[in-house]
């Protein structure tokens, strides 16, 4: 009798070690995917997709590794993107809605159900004002799905943001509401716990912040969210490179 419970309590052990292994694997896997994506980086980006892909084939269903090959498709979109090539892009960010449809139940429905909405929120960037008469439907159904159950999570708030931010004002786009949530997820992510199964955002969302402080006039306060989104990421390649320089652009016009 004994001995069965000794086995039976070192199983729980190798099992509890085993999950927790995988735990820290994939957290690691999504720092550097968020890294990749933001500093434009494929070298880094491959062997994480290559990573989960193998994991993938042995458990399909598995919801964490349905999230995050979701959120390496949205990289490798990111990266298509910056290389100006928006059918690469479409492509991934709709591979990536496919991973993001196979995550059911549990902390993940949640966070996949947002994601989705903001991914076809990129959709419409990606595919042209014509895409929004289908997608932004959709995606607003998504995002509201997602904050009538998860008000408080910084990427729901952040993609919610977004959307409003995006949304040409005739069709329910609200400049003022979407910074007022782009600034509460930036205090959200300030505050996530540390177990939450999902810590990604927090330097995109401080771009998105300072685009939308930029189209309402302030200057200042973009400059600010941007400088804080290099805080979090020093060599975001797009906030660097491009949206940072811009402020200085209307400056070098008027000096002529």
């Amino acid at each position: 009798m004994k001995t069965k419970i000794l086995n039976s309590l070192l199983f729980s052990l190798i099992v509890s070690v085993a999950a927790a292994a995988d735990t820290a694997s994939l957290a690691e896997a999504e720092t550097k995917i968020e890294s990749a994506a933001l500093r434009v980086d494929a070298g880094l980006l491959t062997p994480q997709v290559e990573m989960i892909e193998k994991e993938l084939a042995a458990a399909p269903a598995d919801p964490a590794l349905n999230y995050f090959r979701a959120l390496a498709h949205y990289a490798e979109g990111s990266l298509a993107r910056a290389q100006k090539d928006p059918k690469k892009a479409a492509t991934q960010f709709e591979a990536a809605v496919k991973n993001l449809e196979q995550v059911k139940n549990g902390p993940w429905e949640i966070e996949a159900i947002a994601f989705r909405g903001y991914l076809l929120n990129q959709l419409i960037g990606v595919k042209g004002s014509m895409a929004a008469m289908s997608l932004g439907p959709k995606s607003g159904s998504l995002l509201g799905q997602a904050s009538g159950r998860a008000p408080e999570n910084p990427r729901v708030m952040f993609f919610q943001g977004v959307s409003l931010v995006t949304t040409p004002e005739m069709f329910g786009g609200d400049i003022v509401a979407g910074t007022k949530l782009l600034e509460r997820a930036d205090a959200a992510f300030d505050k996530q716990a540390k177990d939450a199964v999902v810590h990604w955002g927090h330097a995109e969302a401080l771009a998105w912040l300072g685009i939308a402080k930029k189209k309402s006039g302030d200057l200042d306060g973009a400059r600010k969210a941007w400088e804080r989104a290099l805080a979090v990421e020093p060599e975001y390649g797009w906030v660097k490179y491009v949206l940072l320089p811009s402020l200085e652009k209307p400056a070098a016009k008027s000096s002529k």
